[in-house]
């Protein structure tokens, strides 16, 4: 499975990309931490070339809603 999504979180992660599933989240993996949370806001916030607010960040705690996000874009 390939996407923008998964590539984002996977350099995050600092992690394969066949790692990364629908349910990957912050719950659900050990290298989502605050500091790889921080890269993927930034990643994002590039690739939309707008800062997200903090509404945002909160609700980008796993691939669905980062896959959504960048789906609506």
């Amino acid at each position: 499975m390939h996407s923008e999504a998964v590539s984002i979180i996977a350099k995050a992660l600092g992690t394969s990309e066949e790692s990364i599933t629908p349910e990957t989240s912050l719950m659900t993996s050990a290298e989502w931490d605050s500091l790889a949370h921080f890269r993927i806001v930034l990643s994002l916030e590039e690739r939309l070339g707008r800062p997200l607010d903090p509404a945002e960040i909160t609700t980008l705690a796993d691939f669905t809603a980062i896959k959504a996000l960048l789906e609506h874009a």
